[in-house]
């Protein structure tokens, strides 16, 4: 009797195994292209083709209703300004239905880096946003317009954001 558990035991852990390991080859790769999509320069400036981004880039998407979102804009300016020459960073105004809060917010927090807007969610399900869900949400792009890595959630210290870089972008700042 203890024979056959045993047995029986270590068949189904053989083919538990190799269930789970069939499950996992067959999971899709996460899109790591930038969605093929044109946005409209935030407050009349320049429209940006995401499709076309080439970094080192660290794209941003916000919204002005985004309590996390409205924390960490002036530590992306502070690293805009300390390494905008070696890492640009571009913000995505994303579902925003109140541009003119977004335009207060950009202007008490003083940011230059280059925003557009998407305020009907265009980039939602396309390439690296696939499976968008809340902001802040981050995609690092590197030369090759590669994105590198995504995070959800919002940063705390420009340090983090250099961590960021450096690790996923194979920079020195």
């Amino acid at each position: 009797m203890i024979r056959t558990t045993a047995r029986t035991a270590a068949a189904l852990a053989t083919v538990l195994a190799l269930s789970l390991g069939a499950c996992s080859a067959d999971e899709p790769e996460r899109p790591t292209t930038m969605p093929d999509v044109t946005l409209a320069g935030f407050d009349g400036g320049e429209a940006v083709d995401l499709g076309e981004l080439r970094g080192p880039a660290l794209v941003n998407l916000w919204a002005s209703w985004c309590g996390p979102c409205r924390e960490e804009m002036p530590l992306l300016e502070e690293f805009h300004q300390q390494h905008g020459d070696e890492v640009s960073v571009l913000g995505i105004d994303y579902q925003d239905a109140q541009p003119a809060k977004a335009a207060e917010l950009v202007a008490q927090t003083g940011v230059t880096y280059q925003l557009v807007t998407d305020p009907d969610g265009e980039v939602s399900g396309q390439g690296a946003f696939a499976n968008l869900r809340g902001l802040p949400f981050w995609a690092l792009v590197d030369a090759d317009g590669t994105v590198t890595h995504l995070k959800a959630g919002e940063v705390d210290t420009v340090d983090e954001i250099v961590a960021l870089a450096e690790q996923h972008l194979g920079v020195t700042l």
